[in-house]
């Protein structure tokens, strides 16, 4: 008899755990599909607002607009940007007194997770120098977002 109880607490045991981790699983499963959805409901709307901050200057202005811009990014895409922007894009911008002028004709989720997503986004840029040129650039971007302490920062551009 003594073995018979044993063996049944030991099958209720062993079904509690099994249901407990079907109900995690099932739970966890949950959690990503929410994260998904919220990253795909986001994000390309933030892509749009953020590109013309991040790729938008004037000249004039254009140090107080990359410590704005700055804040847009993961600390690891914001050295390399940081980077290239103070060696290259200053520069270049107060010698030829350049205004980059951007604007997102669209953005659509190419990837998202709970944490981390990328999106497509359509832009046209007109760059005007001290010459009053002005030249018009239609591109695609790829702007990867990861989520830091619940806020959705830049990760990475590339060009497409």
């Amino acid at each position: 008899m003594n073995r018979i109880v044993g063996l049944v607490v030991a099958l209720l045991a062993v079904a509690f755990v099994a249901l407990s981790g079907a109900g995690g699983v099932l739970y966890w499963n949950r959690v990503e599909q929410h994260g998904e959805q919220q990253a795909r409901a986001e994000l390309p709307g933030l892509a749009a607002s953020q590109v013309p901050l991040i790729l938008g200057f004037d000249y004039q202005t254009i140090l107080d607009s990359r410590m704005k811009a700055y804040q847009l990014m993961t600390p690891a895409f914001r050295s390399q940007y940081e980077d290239d922007t103070t060696k290259n894009v200053i520069p270049q911008a107060h010698d030829r007194q350049l205004i980059s002028q951007v604007n997102v004709v669209g953005a659509g989720m190419l990837d998202a997770q709970r944490n981390s997503g990328s999106v497509l986004v359509f832009m046209n840029r007109v760059l005007t120098d001290k010459s009053k040129q002005s030249l018009y650039d239609g591109s695609r971007l790829k702007v990867d977002y990861r989520k830091v302490d619940g806020k959705w920062l830049i990760d990475g551009m590339k060009p497409i």
